[in-house]
């Protein structure tokens, strides 16, 4: 009787830490895209539609840290620090809210799917975390930090910096 219980018990480790294996990389591959940098405006990049289709803001900015993830289930999030107009009279971010916008490349050409607004403070700081429903495929993902006019276009003011692809 020993000898089963023992079998027993070794038969429900081992199936607990293959379940668990399955779960764990499921997780990990998982992310869409994965990014630990961001590059704010260049001044020669002020209101220039870039290849996504999306204006940058209408000013230089600059950025401290920007990192974030985005998942195939289209769950984004991104935090940064200091993203701000250096330049007098502001050396502030001027905006309210910042918003996130994830641009795939699919078999139809460019799609951007943004999220909703996000508490931003003067010193450029926001954690954006949100759903958005990403088109299937989403290839060569990039990630906008931005805002939201109330005409209802998005401006970027930084943008992933992304190694790799999908």
């Amino acid at each position: 009787m020993g000898y089963l219980r023992r079998l027993l018990v070794g038969t429900l480790g081992a199936v607990t830490l293959v379940g668990a294996g399955t779960v764990a990389v499921g997780a990990q591959n998982d992310t869409l895209v994965s990014f630990d940098s961001m590059t704010g405006v260049a001044a020669s990049g002020v209101n220039v539609v870039n290849d996504r289709g999306i204006a940058a803001g209408g000013a230089p900015w600059v950025i401290t840290s920007g990192t974030g993830t985005v998942d195939h289930q289209g769950n984004v999030s991104v935090q940064v620090t200091g993203l701000i107009i250096p330049n007098p009279p502001l050396g502030f971010n001027p905006i309210p809210n910042f918003s996130a916008t994830v641009s795939c490349i699919t078999p139809d050409g460019v799609m951007n799917v943004t999220t909703g607004p996000s508490a931003a403070n003067k010193a450029g700081d926001s954690t954006i975390n949100a759903t958005v429903a990403l088109p299937h495929p989403c290839k060569s993902p990039e990630v906008f930090v931005g805002f939201t006019k109330s005409s209802g276009v998005f401006v970027w003011f930084a943008h992933s910096n992304v190694e790799g692809d999908d």
